[in-house]
């Protein structure tokens, strides 16, 4: 007889519920969130399972790896969608919650998420710390600078150590800011230099990666961005075309359709924000910074003329996601087209 788990994964508990084949309740219980405990309640009280169900999470994905590798057929589903059925029931509790899940994946009405391998999840951890340590170096350089201001002081835009040069320079020795800011500078100091470590394993990782050196060849994407997109698109394959893959990112736009309504709006901003930043930024470097002609920089700069240059930017950031992950699944390099002669 076939059996359903659902799992309401929390940080201490995990509400355990097990249904048969026609939705009759089989075990309900607790358990410790503990992947060898949670491994022998299910041998022993669901040995039949055909799914195992819990809701993403932060503790969701290193318990799939972990229940994965003992060869439980463990189902990831969306928490918004799982929520969009658990919220008709009347009474909200651990137990119900995974009766609901496990009623999901009996009838299959639910939508599985793809889990990142353990390789995309250690270094995705690396880029956000590295965005992190990037957003607390601007946000002390605009602190001081906002403090600087307020007595008339002003310096030229810089970062990093010539930063705290000019910050020094620019107070001498007996200024009444210097004991505040100070700290801040020191602060910076250690922030920068983590930073540069950082920037370094990641040159070096881009480096090993044969894929993330061919994603650079697109104009506008260097570095950074190209790993950050190959390690949280992790696995091309699981997108059926290139265009599946701007909606994923949130670059495409909400659409709201009721009988004689249907209205295009903003773009759904759902997705990895991260990745979405970066390929805005490699947009707005496209337009700007790169001078070498390109296909797709001549397609932006006409788009821009037509709609403006903040929705040009959007859609261009969309393109250049499309481009990646074509370049990716063809093993080619970006081809820069040739202009048509006037």
């Amino acid at each position: 007889m076939k059996q359903y788990v659902g799992l309401d994964v929390s940080q201490r508990e995990t509400a355990v519920c097990v249904v048969g084949e026609t939705g009759q309740v089989i075990f309900e219980g607790k358990v410790k969130s503990d992947p060898g405990a949670l491994t022998n309640l299910l041998r022993k009280h669901a040995p039949h399972a055909e799914r195992i169900s819990f809701e993403t999470g932060a503790m969701a994905s290193s318990l799939w790896h972990e229940l994965r590798r003992v060869d439980l057929p463990v189902v990831w589903i969306d928490a918004r969608h799982a929520h969009a059925a658990l919220s008709v029931r009347m009474n909200k509790s651990d137990q119900n919650d995974a009766r609901g899940l496990a009623e999901l994946v009996r009838v299959g009405w639910y939508r599985e998420v793809r889990v990142k391998s353990e390789e995309s999840q250690k270094v995705r951890a690396i880029l956000v710390t590295r965005s992190r340590l990037v957003t607390i170096r601007r946000d002390i350089e605009n602190q001081i600078r906002s403090l600087i201001k307020e007595y008339g002081l002003l310096f030229p835009r810089a970062i990093g150590l010539q930063f705290r040069n000019q910050v020094r320079e620019t107070l001498g020795d007996d200024h009444p800011l210097l004991g505040v800011i100070s700290p801040l500078l020191l602060i910076h100091e250690n922030v920068c230099q983590q930073q540069s470590k950082l920037d370094d394993e990641v040159r070096r990782l881009a480096k090993l990666d044969e894929t993330a050196r061919r994603l650079m060849t697109v104009p506008g994407v260097g570095v950074v961005t190209a790993l950050t997109f190959r390690y949280t698109i992790d696995d091309p394959s699981r997108f059926r075309s290139a265009s599946a893959v701007g909606a994923y990112l949130g670059l495409t736009p909400r659409r709201s359709q009721s009988g004689a309504t249907d209205t295009i709006g903003k773009i759904s901003r759902w997705g990895d924000r991260l990745l979405r930043t970066y390929l805005f930024e490699a947009a707005t470097v496209l337009l700007y910074r790169t001078k070498k002609w390109s296909s797709l920089k001549a397609w932006g700069m006409k788009l821009a003329k037509r709609i403006g240059m903040r929705k040009a930017k959007v859609a261009i950031a969309r393109k250049i996601a499309l481009v990646l992950h074509c370049i990716w699944v063809d093993g080619t390099s970006f081809d820069w087209g040739q202009a048509k002669e006037a």
